[in-house]
């Protein structure tokens, strides 16, 4: 599967697409894409191709364009996000200053800076992990429960970043920082006082481990409710970071800004092909041909 998904991206890469999608979508449009853990080699070679084609700027950038007339931004605007704020993360701060290039990690509030590890790191046999994305909070818990895991435990490694190296990239200047709830539940199985709390409280840990106000979220896998959403205006936040395709406008609703999952540790062609818009166009135009084809009795 990873070589015809390879294959694909070149094939797409050198079709005009990505090119034809980056100056006609994209180009008054702010593109958001998602890490989690990219290795700093990686990572160096992703900003030097992507700062080819695009104008990465903070996200401060963006949302003050929203507010402010006088904020203009570039042609081909891209913001670049970390989601878990994973302690690997911390390596990546000598290639960001090479290419003096902003981005934001999404912290999970509630770990960081513990020896706490994320529910969905212990449990490594996916199908699990995927169902237990589809349980309603209380069930997701009790299942990990028998599976032996607790919230509150320690482990002996450490893979959050901890508040010295927290404050160390958002001295450069380089790095904000925004919440990803306390222990990233997925936020519409949660009860109203669970989500309130995992999101009210983790904007409050994440404002005193940064030292700053914590304006920006993230919801953990992309899903959210209209009812999260309400929780994150009241909470004070400004915005919020979702799965959903596409790109963002400055009209777009704030709490349902459109952000695109890109590779960790995958090809440059694939990095290229997904910032752009093409791999998503083509799931839409392939699952519509199903459904066509579905109809058709064939």
């Amino acid at each position: 599967m990873p070589f015809f998904s390879n294959l694909l991206s070149l094939e797409f890469r050198f079709s005009g697409f990505p090119w034809l999608l980056r100056h006609t979508l994209q180009k008054k449009k702010t593109t958001i894409l998602m890490f989690h853990q990219p290795q700093a080699a990686y990572f160096d070679k992703a900003l030097t191709i992507l700062k080819q084609r695009y104008n990465i700027i903070s996200f401060s950038d963006f949302l003050r364009s929203r507010n402010d007339p006088a904020t203009v931004l570039p042609e081909r605007p891209l913001v670049i996000t970390l989601d878990d704020g994973w302690a690997g993360n911390y390596d990546l701060l000598p290639i960001l200053k090479k290419h003096q290039t902003p981005v934001t990690i999404f912290l999970i509030a509630g770990i960081a800076d513990t020896m706490h590890h994320p529910w969905f790191y212990v449990v490594k046999d996916r199908p699990f992990k995927e169902s237990l994305k589809k349980m309603s909070d209380p069930v997701r818990k009790a299942a990990l429960k028998r599976f032996g895991f607790e919230e509150n435990r320690d482990f002996e490694e450490r893979i959050i970043l901890n508040r010295e190296e927290i404050s160390a990239m958002q001295s450069s200047g380089l790095v904000e920082f925004g919440s990803h709830t306390l222990t990233h539940p997925i936020l519409p199985g949660c009860s109203d006082s669970k989500a309130a709390k995992e999101i009210q409280i983790s904007k409050e840990k994440t404002e005193t481990l940064t030292g700053k106000p914590c304006t920006i979220f993230s919801f953990p896998n992309g899903e959210y409710s209209e009812r999260d959403i309400r929780i994150c205006k009241k909470a004070g936040y400004e915005a919020a970071v979702t799965l959903d395709a596409g790109f963002n406008s400055l009209n777009i609703d704030p709490f349902k800004l459109r952000r695109i999952s890109v590779p960790d540790n995958g090809t440059i062609s694939e990095l290229l092909v997904k910032a752009s818009g093409t791999w998503a166009l083509f799931k839409v135009l392939a699952g519509r041909q199903k459904r066509t084809r579905r109809h058709s009795g064939l």
